[in-house]
Protein backbone atom coordinates (compact mmCIF):
# COMPACT_ATOMS: atom_id res chain seq x y z
CA UNK A 1 0.00 0.00 0.00
CA UNK A 2 1.38 3.35 -1.05
CA UNK A 3 1.58 6.21 1.39
CA UNK A 4 1.79 9.94 1.54
CA UNK A 5 3.99 12.16 3.62
CA UNK A 6 3.72 15.88 4.30
CA UNK A 7 6.40 18.52 4.08
CA UNK A 8 6.61 21.11 6.84
CA UNK A 9 4.90 23.58 4.51
CA UNK A 10 2.00 21.19 3.89
CA UNK A 11 1.62 20.60 7.64
CA UNK A 12 1.52 24.35 8.28
CA UNK A 13 -1.01 24.87 5.49
CA UNK A 14 -3.31 22.17 6.88
CA UNK A 15 -3.13 23.78 10.34
CA UNK A 16 -4.05 27.15 8.79
CA UNK A 17 -6.92 25.55 6.86
CA UNK A 18 -8.17 24.00 10.08
CA UNK A 19 -8.01 27.29 11.98
CA UNK A 20 -9.75 29.25 9.23
CA UNK A 21 -12.42 26.59 8.72
CA UNK A 22 -13.20 26.36 12.43
CA UNK A 23 -13.72 30.12 12.57
CA UNK A 24 -15.76 30.31 9.37
CA UNK A 25 -17.69 27.05 9.21
CA UNK A 26 -17.61 25.38 12.61
CA UNK A 27 -16.28 22.10 13.93
CA UNK A 28 -18.46 19.66 11.97
CA UNK A 29 -17.72 21.08 8.52
CA UNK A 30 -14.04 21.47 9.38
CA UNK A 31 -13.77 17.81 10.36
CA UNK A 32 -15.48 16.75 7.11
CA UNK A 33 -13.31 19.02 4.96
CA UNK A 34 -10.03 17.89 6.54
CA UNK A 35 -11.16 14.27 6.16
CA UNK A 36 -11.83 14.89 2.46
CA UNK A 37 -8.33 16.32 2.04
CA UNK A 38 -6.79 13.40 3.95
CA UNK A 39 -8.81 10.86 1.94
CA UNK A 40 -7.69 12.50 -1.31
CA UNK A 41 -4.03 12.38 -0.24
CA UNK A 42 -4.43 8.68 0.60
CA UNK A 43 -6.04 8.09 -2.81
CA UNK A 44 -3.21 9.95 -4.54
CA UNK A 45 -0.65 7.91 -2.62
CA UNK A 46 -2.17 4.81 -4.18
CA UNK A 47 -2.87 6.44 -7.58
CA UNK A 48 -0.24 9.16 -8.02
CA UNK A 49 -0.68 9.53 -11.78
CA UNK A 50 -4.34 10.59 -11.29
CA UNK A 51 -3.13 14.10 -10.57
CA UNK A 52 -2.25 16.62 -13.22
CA UNK A 53 1.42 16.90 -14.14
CA UNK A 54 2.31 20.58 -13.74
CA UNK A 55 4.93 21.14 -16.41
CA UNK A 56 2.97 24.34 -17.15
CA UNK A 57 4.23 25.70 -13.82
CA UNK A 58 7.63 24.05 -13.53
CA UNK A 59 9.30 22.86 -16.73
CA UNK A 60 12.26 21.26 -14.92
CA UNK A 61 10.39 19.81 -11.93
CA UNK A 62 7.99 16.88 -12.03
CA UNK A 63 5.28 18.19 -9.76
CA UNK A 64 1.63 17.10 -9.76
CA UNK A 65 -1.56 18.65 -8.48
CA UNK A 66 -5.08 17.58 -7.65
CA UNK A 67 -7.98 19.89 -6.89
CA UNK A 68 -10.02 19.03 -3.78
CA UNK A 69 -12.72 21.36 -2.49
CA UNK A 70 -11.33 24.90 -2.43
CA UNK A 71 -7.73 23.73 -2.33
CA UNK A 72 -5.12 22.19 -4.58
CA UNK A 73 -2.83 19.46 -3.33
CA UNK A 74 0.65 19.75 -4.86
CA UNK A 75 2.88 16.69 -4.67
CA UNK A 76 5.81 14.73 -6.01
CA UNK A 77 5.83 11.01 -6.67
CA UNK A 78 8.35 8.83 -4.85
CA UNK A 79 8.88 5.04 -4.80
CA UNK A 80 6.54 4.49 -1.83
CA UNK A 81 3.76 6.95 -2.73
CA UNK A 82 3.76 10.73 -2.74
CA UNK A 83 5.23 13.67 -0.85
CA UNK A 84 2.66 16.43 -0.41
CA UNK A 85 4.56 19.64 -1.01
CA UNK A 86 1.75 21.99 -0.02
CA UNK A 87 -2.01 22.41 0.05
CA UNK A 88 -2.89 25.80 -1.41
CA UNK A 89 -6.18 27.65 -1.69
CA UNK A 90 -7.36 27.98 -5.28
CA UNK A 91 -6.74 31.76 -5.14
CA UNK A 92 -3.03 31.33 -4.30
CA UNK A 93 -0.29 31.53 -6.91
CA UNK A 94 1.45 28.14 -6.85
CA UNK A 95 4.69 29.45 -8.33
CA UNK A 96 5.07 31.96 -5.53
CA UNK A 97 4.29 29.56 -2.71
CA UNK A 98 5.99 26.38 -3.91
CA UNK A 99 9.26 28.07 -4.73
CA UNK A 100 9.50 29.92 -1.41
Amino acid sequence: MAKYSLTTEAQQSLKAIKKFSLNQFGKERTILYLKALRDRMTYLGDNPKQGRERSDLFADWQCYSYFEGSHTIFYEINPTGIVVLDVLHQSMDAKLHLLD
